[in-house]
């Protein structure tokens, strides 16, 4: 298996405060990876590392394999927090801006450019100067920007902070976009979960310098507990529906209510032909299914005991 990241006890220290404390993480390539915790946590800590800007106080840093150098960091794109865009300067020309930095010039940078605005929806504004874009057209420029040298790792810090609902779940879809057309790795920090549900492949919580938990969406959720299934089925008597579900594979409790029943199990999802086929044996067809699983808020509260947005008003040790 080939890493596009592969981060090996880096320690960080800031007169005598801990960002990174033997940190290790491996972040597989074409994959999209998120990075969550609070402000503090030693997300930004991790980025300046990778991009060059920091150099650890202990531990080794790999890009594809071979030792973070200044050669295989120009494969990687940083969009920060903050938008990295000059005011005075058009929406074509931060880019072509950028691009010469890469050492992307001419011809092709000028057709990057016009790709990159037209699928991020800017190619009306491309002689507009980027201080009269709104927030939302600010923050796909500073994308854009990051993208102008077709680099293999593509990092986001809050990349849709302060945006509304609409303009980030447009901003999702450009990055998928983006992302099946190149196969570029991401790696993600955000404080909306539902952010990284709808995007991460893979997510790691981070708190206080270290890695508190990672895995998929569903490994993560499991951290949680049980998931709860709520059911209604005809004839429906609700003791009999007790009687017959709790004796089956992966309920570990079922309730009986005035519409049927309450059932929670570890796996109840993969449990249900199993629970389904037992009421049909028994006369009951199923008339109503519902399933909740526990959320990304759920495992980050359960990890921190705090919600990740409260956990964001924390200030930053910088």
């Amino acid at each position: 298996m080939e890493y596009a990241i592969e981060a090996q006890g880096l320690t960080r220290i800031y007169q005598n405060k801990v960002a990174l404390y033997n940190f290790s993480l491996k972040v597989e390539r074409g994959k999209i990876f998120g990075l969550l915790g609070p402000n503090g946590a030693g997300k930004s800590t991790l980025i300046r590392i990778i991009a060059g800007l920091e150099k650890p106080d202990d531990g080794t840093l790999k890009i594809f394999g071979s030792a973070a150098d200044v050669k295989n960091r120009k494969r990687i794109g940083i969009a920060p927090q903050e938008n990295a865009i000059y005011p005075l300067l058009t929406c074509m020309e931060n880019l072509l801006y950028f691009g010469s930095l890469y050492g992307v010039g001419g011809k092709k940078a000028r057709t990057r450019a016009v790709y990159l605005l037209e699928n991020l929806g800017l190619g009306p504004k491309k002689d507009t100067p980027s201080e009269f874009l709104s927030g939302g057209m600010k923050r796909r420029l500073s994308l854009a920007c990051a993208l102008m040298h077709k680099p293999d790792i593509i990092i986001l810090d809050e990349p849709t902070t302060g945006l509304d609902p609409a303009t980030r779940i447009s901003m999702w879809a450009t990055l998928k976009q983006v992302l099946s057309e190149s196969k570029a790795t991401l790696i993600l920090t955000t404080h909306y979960m539902e952010e990284a549900e709808a995007l991460c492949e893979k997510i790691a919580f981070m708190n206080s310098g270290v890695i508190v938990a990672e895995g998929t969406l569903d490994e993560l959720k499991k951290l949680v507990g049980k998931e709860i299934a709520k059911l209604k089925s005809v004839p429906g008597e609700p003791k009999h529906l007790v009687e017959i579900i709790k004796g089956t594979k992966g309920v570990d409790n079922v309730t009986a209510t005035e519409h049927g029943v309450i059932m929670e199990g570890k796996d109840l999802g993969a449990e249900m032909a199993g629970i389904s086929r037992a009421l049909k044996d028994n006369g009951e067809t199923v008339v109503e299914l519902s399933i909740s699983k526990p959320s990304l808020e759920d495992v980050f509260l359960k990890l921190t005991g705090t919600k990740l947005r409260e956990a964001g008003k924390i200030e930053p040790d910088k």
